[in-house]
């Protein structure tokens, strides 16, 4: 059974990976950590700020200062305010469900604010937007699972996770919820379905229309 769809931002939502590994590689060249776009997507998708800093403070042994996440967030938030766009099909997806939905990010609230925003999607979501700021860790644990079916008043094992990062899927699948890999953001390698489903997602979707049979059947389908 399912009771809510739980929708990622960065890659599901809105098309700003590629943007954000852009501002990243940049900015952590500031500091001395020379990274590719690609090398950015393939290593930090998915991942919280504190965990990323982890990374690289374990792979190149730079501990980043304050000053680095100011001028990410000053620089990120300017490209988007640029070039940010909606994922291609979404809003149309968002229009077709049936079934209460939500957003689960590892982003933080300001961001998350600022991107709905500017793509036209708040408006759908309303205050059923979800972070890693609202819980001890985010994913790939399940703790924003379970804060999400909590306040919106259903069972995790009951919702249904669209995220295109395996560090997602493993959140969902940590928290009992069924997911669906999506890889129809922009910013996505051949093998990265593969990717998703190694993580556990039940199936991967190429594009936001893909996703309409899935999320509007009735029933969604278990498998």
């Amino acid at each position: 059974m399912t009771d809510l769809i739980c929708f990622d931002c960065d890659g599901v939502l809105i098309a700003s990976e590629r943007l954000a590994a852009e501002t990243t590689a940049e900015c952590l060249a500031e500091f001395g950590v020379e990274l590719t776009t690609d090398e950015v997507l393939a290593t930090l998708l998915g991942k919280t700020a504190k965990d990323s800093a982890a990374y690289i403070r374990a792979t190149f042994g730079v501990e980043l200062p304050a000053t680095y996440q100011e001028l990410y967030t000053r620089e990120v938030y300017q490209r988007f305010r640029e070039q940010l766009q909606p994922v291609a099909g979404i809003a149309q997806v968002l229009e077709a469900l049936r079934l209460p939905s939500c957003v689960t990010s590892n982003s933080g609230h300001e961001r998350l604010a600022l991107t709905l925003g500017l793509t036209g999607l708040a408006a759908h979501f309303g205050p059923r937007v979800f972070s890693a700021d609202d819980v001890a860790q985010g994913k790939p644990a399940p703790d924003l699972f379970y804060f999400a079916a909590q306040r919106m008043g259903v069972e995790a094992q009951n919702c249904l996770v669209i995220d295109d990062s395996p560090t997602g899927i493993a959140g969902a699948v940590a928290a009992g919820a069924r997911a669906i890999g999506f890889t129809g953001g922009g910013h996505t390698t051949p093998d990265h379905a593969d990717q998703l489903m190694a993580a556990g997602a039940f199936c991967a979707v190429a594009t936001a229309q893909d996703l309409i049979p899935l999320l509007c059947a009735d029933p969604i389908p278990a498998q």
